[in-house]
């Protein structure tokens, strides 16, 4: 092995190592977006709903955040088949991302990130000649396309989490008060996917 093959194995190696932390940065914000979805029913039944769906989350794979953020994102109002209680007040809250388009676009590049890491973790950096410096360069610059695509998503979740996660009770005071929507929780995330 030569001493630039050995550097170029330990730059794909880095390149490697930044890759699957992103993975786990994407992997965490998608396991926190498959929280959301609507909820029905008084204040004590949707905190409990919110939190089962916070315990499911947290075991699940990123195929699996994936697929229930894409039901979530997808999810429409739903009818009222929750019997109104005549003591405490019921509420429903729903989460719209975007249009139809813009959501299948974001699914479908979702998935297809997926794929490219369950290739690379299940058997791609095997086939890796890593005595080889062209193969090394090859790879660093696959997973550089990678790490863009990664952080596209990464930034987009972030963003989105952190405007849900701006939102305060006085908003929801407001809003109620109001009978509509305050312009507190008209918060809109560029869907540009």
């Amino acid at each position: 092995m030569s001493p630039n093959s050995g550097a170029s194995k330990s730059a794909a190696l880095e390149a490697v190592g930044r890759i699957l932390v992103n993975f786990q940065q994407l992997e965490h914000n998608l396991k926190l977006a498959a929280r959301l979805g609507p909820l029905e029913g008084t204040l004590q039944k949707m905190q409990r709903d919110a939190k089962s769906r916070a315990d499911r989350a947290a075991t699940m794979t990123m195929g699996q955040a994936i697929g229930a953020w894409v039901a979530a994102a997808n999810s429409e109002p739903m009818e009222s088949g929750y019997t109104d209680d005549l003591f405490d007040a019921t509420m429903q809250l729903t989460f719209t991302v975007g249009d139809a388009s813009s959501r299948e676009k974001r699914a479908s590049a979702l998935r297809t990130l997926l794929e490219a890491r369950n290739r690379l973790i299940h058997g791609g950096l095997i086939a890796v000649n890593w005595d080889s410096s062209e193969d090394c360069a090859r790879l660093i610059d696959d997973l550089g396309d990678l790490d863009r695509a990664i952080r596209e998503q990464v930034v987009y979740f972030g963003t989105m989490l952190r405007a849900i996660g701006a939102i305060r009770p006085e908003h929801l005071e407001r809003a109620l008060a109001h009978g509509g929507v305050s312009p507190e929780l008209a918060t809109r995330v560029d869907d540009d996917a």
